[in-house]
């Protein structure tokens, strides 16, 4: 389980044009306000199939085999845990990033699966991007046929819907199942401190105990996967909120991996805060040598739009730079000592 210290408000910042990472997490004291980063496995369910029963019971009964727990080991032993699930019959298991992070246990890690019915597999990493908290591992099928996790569309999901949280509690209570409902989406996690930026994450009550991260959230009423639960955030005497990376993001990061091993994005090469105004970010740095540079961004320059797209909280400039590779030339709307302008840039590596 990782922690990292309270919850920092008001104006966060970020960066498209360098790695935002995960390192150098610290625990505060008991009495803080904390943040803790889940970590763990499934929850068990008879064969699959509608029921008189709650939606609850018929998307667990239908997801759980498709939820493993993944455990980190060194030298025979465990080091680390947490949760993942299969998104391809090919043997490809969605996770976190931080749960398969080698900085959780000594080099040279090595990964493996369990099943439901506590089954043990070898598994690979095929690849994990920090920045959005994502990570693939591969098992071999051996001719056996394995339940796939459907992703949904988590931009078609709806405030307010019942939602299933699937992982192994605290660490120890395994095929745990919590629900709530969807509180919010297109949430942003600032931590200043902990080099932490999040966005396009989904919230929700359901309550999420570190051992959860990996796991999958789901729609009830559909039986698919609308998020990957990653942290949740509480303060002393609360039960905290719950925090999941959009299934949208997962599928595109985990295409990426699965295709290359890696996510290649193009850099504008700024730093950056968000506008607590209004839409966009204010350019706080532009790096030298970099496409932003060349292209004649400046520090005060409030960036409001790419290729025509509004940046806000649902379409987060981090998401949006996904969708374009080095090379690619993109259209920005700054807006210039009070005047708007067009910036053509080339983007960089």
């Amino acid at each position: 389980m990782l922690l990292v210290g309270a919850l920092v408000g008001g104006v966060v910042g970020g960066s498209v044009g360098a790695g935002l990472g995960r390192g150098g997490l610290s625990g505060p004291g008991p009495a803080e306000p904390f943040v803790s980063l889940p970590s763990a496995p499934p929850a068990q369910a008879t064969s699959p199939g509608p029921s008189n029963e709650s939606p609850v019971v018929d998307a667990v009964r239908e997801l759980a085999p498709a939820v493993v727990t993944v455990v980190q080991r060194s030298s025979s032993r465990d080091v680390g845990s947490g949760s993942g699930f299969i998104i391809d019959p090919r043997g490809y298991i969605a996770t976190n990033s931080h749960v398969v992070s080698t900085q959780q246990g000594a080099a040279g890690a090595s990964f493996e699966v369990i099943f439901s019915d506590d089954r043990r597999v070898p598994a690979r990493l095929v690849g994990r991007d920090p920045e959005t908290d994502v990570a693939v591992l591969q098992i071999e099928p051996a001719g056996r046929s394995l339940k796939v996790a459907t992703l949904g569309d988590s931009d078609q999901v709806p405030v307010g819907t019942t939602v299933v949280a699937i992982g192994s509690a605290l660490g120890d209570f395994r095929n745990s199942v919590t629900a709530g409902v969807l509180s919010g989406k297109g949430r942003r996690f600032p931590e200043v401190n902990s080099q932490i930026f999040l966005e396009d994450l989904m919230q929700t009550d359901a309550p999420i105990s570190p051992g959860n991260s990996g796991g999958p959230l789901i729609w009830a009423s559909t039986r698919q996967v609308v998020g990957m639960n990653t942290l949740v955030v509480r303060e002393t005497g609360s039960e905290g909120l719950g925090f999941a990376v959009s299934s949208n993001t997962v599928r595109q990061i985990s295409e990426e991996l699965i295709k290359s091993g890696r996510v290649e994005r193009g850099l504008i090469g700024i730093g950056y805060q968000l506008n607590p105004r209004a839409a966009g970010v204010v350019i706080t740095q532009v790096q030298s040598g970099s496409a932003g540079a060349a292209a004649g961004l400046r520090e005060g320059d409030l960036l409001t739009r790419v290729n025509g797209q509004i940046l806000d909280a649902e379409h987060p400039l981090k998401t949006i730079m996904l969708r374009f590779r080095p090379g690619d030339r993109v259209r920005l709307t700054i807006v210039r000592e009070g005047r708007e302008q067009q910036i053509e840039v080339t983007l960089g590596r």
